[in-house]
């Protein structure tokens, strides 16, 4: 590239000040020129001092604060808003970047107008021979979401240069006047489907999504597999499930059945205490999510 067009990196948190602070020391040690790289957290109503925190430790970083918790779709959309770069980078707060990934992915993207969303390959941090995601696939008609290359070791991918894919969870650059094209995240998606739901907005605008052999990132979540699920995030999985399909295979709602017994077969693997608890809220939420006219 001859020029290096502005990146604006959102990053919303929330209660998580020390992995947030690590990310974004991470990002200063990019080998993208510094000065085309705004940093703008969300601090999503926290209560651990993160907004204290990164004012003391990176004053240069724009950081807006929320009175109260609004989630990540609206997060993101309030990090769009302030954003000035042609590249939109998304990433969470829970992640370290390589050095090479902003630059990588600015590349790909100035030379291949057809993509819409690319973004890095995502390692585990505590197993980083090991790939956390590689993109995901949606799986219609029953849409089940799966991982590409989950647990798969970096020689899996062959000379596959890059991976077309329908999501990418957890980091991802979008180009500017995509947004403008496709509109902003759904806040009725507040946490959970709202990043998958994004995609296939871009897709059916006729864009790629793609995911990059040479950008990567750590993610800092449990390298053995395990359900991250509370009562909160069960009712959110319910009801914004039920949002998704109405808006991309109403038909799909006829069948949710089928969603509720695999959930009970995921939780069998958590104490039985919580599996009640647990069930209650995620038929909670699907019954709302049934309720809502869209």
């Amino acid at each position: 590239m001859e020029k290096f067009p502005l990146v604006s990196v959102v990053i919303p948190t929330h209660n998580r000040k020390e992995k947030l602070l690590r990310l974004i020391d991470s990002i200063k040690k990019s080998k993208y020129p510094k000065n085309k790289i705004e940093i703008i957290v969300i601090d999503d109503a926290s209560t651990d001092g993160t907004y204290e925190a990164v004012k003391e430790h990176f004053p240069e970083v724009k950081i807006l604060r929320n009175q109260k918790e609004l989630y990540p779709s609206a997060c993101r959309n309030q990090g769009i808003k302030n954003a000035h770069g042609k590249y939109i980078f998304f990433i969470d707060d829970d992640n370290i970047l390589h050095e090479d990934t902003i630059y990588e992915l600015v590349k790909f993207l100035e030379r291949n107008k057809q993509v819409g969303i690319a973004g890095p390959i995502t390692y585990y941090y505590a197993a980083p021979s090991k790939i956390w995601c590689a993109g995901a696939k949606i799986n219609p008609p029953f849409f089940a979401p799966t991982h590409i290359f989950q647990g798969a070791s970096p020689k899996n991918l062959g000379d596959n240069w890059f991976i077309e894919c329908d999501y990418i969870p957890n980091a991802y650059m979008i180009r500017r006047d995509v947004v403008y094209n496709v509109g902003l995240f759904d806040e009725r998606l507040p946490i959970g489907w709202e990043e998958t739901d994004f995609a296939l907005r871009v897709i059916k605008k006729d864009y790629k999504v793609v995911v990059l052999n040479r950008a990567k990132i750590f993610h800092d979540i449990p390298f053995e597999r395990d359900i991250h699920i509370t009562r909160h995030r069960a009712y959110w999985r319910g009801r914004n499930r039920v949002i998704f399909y109405k808006k991309h295979a109403p038909i799909r709602c006829i069948f949710i059945f089928i969603d509720i017994i695999g959930f009970i077969l995921s939780l069998l693997t958590l104490r039985k205490t919580q599996i009640k608890s647990l069930l209650f809220s995620y038929l909670k939420g699907i019954n709302d999510g049934l309720k809502i006219s869209l």
